[in-house]
């Protein structure tokens, strides 16, 4: 083979490489970006947490134990913290 044709295939090969590529990254951002759209929409709108008083861990306020004193809703992680929370001011009143 002449060197104009060795030139012309490695041309050839290169210019079939880069489309390939080419085309491969294209592919892997369009997944990418389709995926991070599917989360987007999936996310609920902007919720604030609630801390629980007793153990200090955030919750959500609709899935919390809810607690309802002289008007002000107190929110909790659990039944047990919304329970150990309650015990010391009942044991207050009874004194």
């Amino acid at each position: 083979m002449s060197p104009f044709g060795r030139i012309l295939r490695t041309l050839l090969w290169g210019a079939v490489t880069g489309g390939l590529l080419s085309y491969v990254r294209q592919w892997t951002a369009s997944e990418r970006n389709d995926m991070t759209q599917g989360q987007r929409t999936k996310l609920s709108p902007h919720i604030r947490l609630r801390r629980d008083p007793f153990c200090g861990t955030y919750v959500s306020p609709e899935i919390s134990f809810k607690l309802e004193n002289s008007g002000h809703i107190t929110h909790f992680c659990s039944a047990g913290c919304r329970e150990r929370y309650v015990r010391p001011a009942a044991r207050a009143a009874r004194a």
